[in-house]
Formats: structure tokens, C-alpha cells, sequence
């Protein structure tokens, strides 16, 4: 967050008279050149550039994106599978009237496939997993057996035997040579498996972003510090480093930077220097002393846009850093901040890794009064048992403890647009 107070030398007071001055020009045109707030995402995702790729080996692959085809390196199942244990025979000698049967060997999971014998009335007790006897076409679970005497069963007629009952056929799953995994997947429980079935012990994944997330103003002070009375601890960054954890893009740097440009700019500059992306919180709004448009422009960084029609979150601005970095600069308050990285900075850190856009739940809002005239709003809300989108009862962008009270945010156009479903976006 901006604030006051802190030591005052010329080049900060030259800083702040020459930037009042432009901003005060640039205000009176604002509101004609804002971009909308899907104008800024676009601008934003198409900015964006994909990670380089990075082999990780099969049991760390978990959350990471995929960036190669993974084939079938054999059939699925590789061979005609038992799905229950019991026995296998053939649904020609029972429909021929057989109904006792002679049990001629057994089938454990883990051996060589078996051959049921031509005798008619031959069956092989079977167990789940294991090849299907060459010949058999049946499997007749151990649930159904009226009774087992010397070596010789009877199944009960309660249940219809037909071809191919309990057997998962070769091949019916997938061909070799099939594709399985397409570059751009999410890696969870199902495609580690998959991997795992076709001996991908490597995998070639999006390498994971370096991410530095930075706080800026005097008046922030340590989490384990006791401000004074005009001070605060510093949340925001915090805040905002939990949900990039949690949407699998743990950051590398959690930090501050004083309110002072002087002290400021080579702090940041090392921080551009060792980190991809860096996510700024404070100091990027039209005041005195919200120095990080300036000083961004003086390191060499290529701006994006400045300035978004929406509500909370119309300050936020992007930029390029000299080598490519991404720059996201969100306002101090704290839903502004919380808000602006679920709608920009991580749909953008999924486009980054190679994800395609993620698909929004859409909800129906309760009350349609909430629509703002020309800005877009990012409405906290509660979901209603009825699916329903209800407004939270929070309070103003400051009021952080008030989002305890909401589930997400309800993003809504302008009014005069449309208003069916909207996009509901959950707090990370």
C-alpha cells in the first residue's frame, strides 16, 4: 500500500512535482482511453510469454504442466484381462445344457496366460487381473457358486452368461502408438498414472515461473513486528503469495519496497534481474508519491496498459521488462490487490505455462442492481443453494476481513450489457 511519511530529499520532491504535473494532464483524458477490463486481459494474455520446458521425473510431475505427446507403448489392457475372481470357461458348454464343471487349473494374476482344456465342461479358477485362459470367453465370479466338490463346480442360474461377461478385452482401451496425453495438460492422479502405465519415467513439463511478489509502502512493517499506531503489518504480499501457491505457482520472493524512489529503484531492479514475473501490490495509482509507473518506465519496462475500467482494481497496469519479463502492478488496498491477481495475473500464469484459458463457472446474480455505468465490477459473493450468486455483505477495497464473508467474485459488465450467467471466480 502507498503511504505517507518517510525522509523527503529533492530528487523525490522533483520525482513528485513532475509526476503530479503528467498525471494531471493524463487525468483529463482518463476516462475517454481507459481499456475495459476484458480490453486489458486480452492485452495481458497476448503479452504473455510460454515458459521454456524442463524434463522432472515422474513422481515430482504433480500440478506441473505437460509439454510433450505421451503415447500408448503397448495395448491397454495388453492382453484379455479377468476382472473378478471365480472361473473361466466357455459360454458355448453352458448353453449347451453343461451346468457342472471340472475344475482343470488355476489362473494366478502375474503368470503367463493359461490354456483351458477342449474337454466340454472345463473351467480354470481365475483371479482378478490375470490373462484370460486361451479358449474361454467367460468369467462366472466366485459369488454365483452353488457348490465346489472335489475339483468340481456349479454355478447358479440366477445370472445370464454371455461372451466376453467379466472380461476387459486387449486393445479396447487404446492402440499402441495412441496418443494419451496432449501437451497442455494439467498433471493430476490420472495422467501421473497413465505416464506411469506407459514407462514415462520423465517427463517434459513447463519449467515453473520465478516469481518475486512485492509490497511497497512506508507504512507497512513485518508480519512479527508491533506497529506503531500509524503503521500497519504487511498482508498483501502475503495474501497474495498464498493463492499463487495454491494455484501451483509458489513464489521465490515475498518482499517490500519503501515508498523512497531512490531506495526503491535498485531493489527492484536486481528483483527484474533474478525473476520472470513480478507482481507489485501499492504505489501504481495517480498519487504523490505512487512512484512505480515512473520508475518502471526508467528501468527500461515496455507498458502494457495503465488503467483499467473496472471496480475494485482500476489502477492496475502490466509492463515488459527489458528481458522479457512480466510485470503486473496492482493497487495497495487489499480486495483490489487479492482481486486484481485472480483476474489477470493467474489466468496469465496458465496461458504462461502452456494451459489453455480456463474455463469460468457461470452463475446467476441475484441482484442485477449491482452493475456499475461504464466499468466492469468484480463483485464478492456467496453461492446460494440454488446455485445463485448472493453479494457479499463486505465492506469498501480496504476491508479485507470482510472477504471471510464471500466465497469468490462475480465478474459483471458494464450496465446496458447483457446480464445472464456470469463468471464466478473462487478466492484461491
Amino acid at each position: 500500500m502507498a503511504g505517507g511519511g518517510g525522509k523527503v530529499n529533492r530528487q523525490a520532491w522533483r520525482f513528485e512535482a513532475e509526476t503530479i504535473f503528467a498525471w494531471l494532464v493524463r487525468d483529463v483524458h482518463e476516462d475517454r482511453r481507459m481499456l475495459s477490463y476484458h480490453e486489458a486481459l486480452d492485452l495481458l494474455l497476448k503479452s504473455t510469454p510460454l515458459l521454456p520446458v524442463e524434463c522432472c521425473r515422474l513422481d515430482e510431475a504433480a500440478g506441473r504442466v505437460l509439454r510433450e505427446k505421451i503415447a500408448a507403448d503397448r495395448a491397454f489392457p495388453p492382453f484379455d484381462r479377468v476382472m473378478m475372481d471365480g472361473f473361466a470357461l466357455r459360454s458355448a458348454d453352458w448353453h449347451a445344457g453343461q451346468r457342472f464343471f471340472r475344475v482343470t487349473g488355476a489362473a494366478p494374476a502375474g503368470q503367463p496366460r493359461v490354456i483351458l482344456a477342449k474337454d466340454p465342461g472345463s473351467c480354470v479358477e481365475v483371479m482378478t487381473g490375470a490373462p484370460c485362459p486361451l479358449g474361454a470367453d467367460l468369467i462366472v465370479p466366485v459369488e454365483e457358486i452353488i457348490s465346489n466338490q472335489a475339483g468340481v463346480v456349479r454355478f447358479s442360474e440366477s445370472q445370464e452368461r454371455v461372451p466376453g461377461k467379466f472380461i476387459h478385452r486387449a486393445g479396447s482401451d487404446a492402440k499402441a502408438g495412441e496418443i494419451l496425453l496432449e501437451p497442455g495438460c494439467l498433471i493430476g492422479s490420472r495422467e501421473i498414472g497413465i505416464a506411469a502405465s506407459c514407462g514415462a519415467a520423465w517427463l517434459e513439463v513447463s519449467r515453473r515461473p520465478k516469481i518475486a511478489v512485492v509490497a511497497t509502502g512506508d507504512e507497512l512493517v513485518a508480519v512479527d513486528r508491533t506497529p506503531a499506531l500509524h503503521q500497519i503489518r504487511q498482508s498483501n504480499g502475503h495474501s497474495l503469495a498464498g493463492a499463487l501457491t495454491r494455484a501451483g505457482h509458489p513464489p521465490a520472493h515475498v518482499g517490500g519496497l519503501e515508498d523512497e524512489i531512490s531506495t526503491a529503484q535498485p531493489l527492484l531492479e536486481k528483483l527484474l534481474a533474478a525473476h520472470d514475473w513480478v507482481v507489485l501490490t501499492g504505489a501504481v495509482s495517480r498519487g504523490a508519491r505512487d512512484f512505480v509507473p515512473m520508475l518502471l518506465g526508467e528501468l527500461g519496462c515496455q507498458l502494457i496498459f495503465h488503467g483499467v475500467a473496472q471496480r475494485p482494481g482500476k489502477p492496475a497496469g502490466c509492463w515488459i521488462g527489458p528481458k522479457g519479463q512480466l510485470i503486473v502492478a496492482l493497487p495497495g488496498n487489499p480486495v483490489s490487490a487479492l482481486t486484481g491477481l485472480h483476474a489477470f495475473v493467474l489466468p496469465a500464469l496458465a496461458i504462461a505455462s502452456g494451459l489453455p484459458l480456463p474455463a469460468m463457472r457461470r452463475v446467476l446474480i441475484q441482484d442485477r442492481t449491482a452493475v456499475l455505468p461504464d466499468y466492469t465490477r468484480h463483485l464478492p459473493v456467496v453461492l446460494r443453494a440454488d446455485g445463485r450468486a448472493e453479494a457479499a455483505a463486505t465492506g469498501n477495497s480496504g476491508d479485507f476481513i470482510g472477504l471471510l464473508k464471500s466465497e469468490g467474485f462475480v465478474t459483471l459488465p458494464p450496465r446496458g450489457a447483457e446480464i445472464a450467467a456470469v463468471p464466478f471466480t473462487p478466492w484461491l
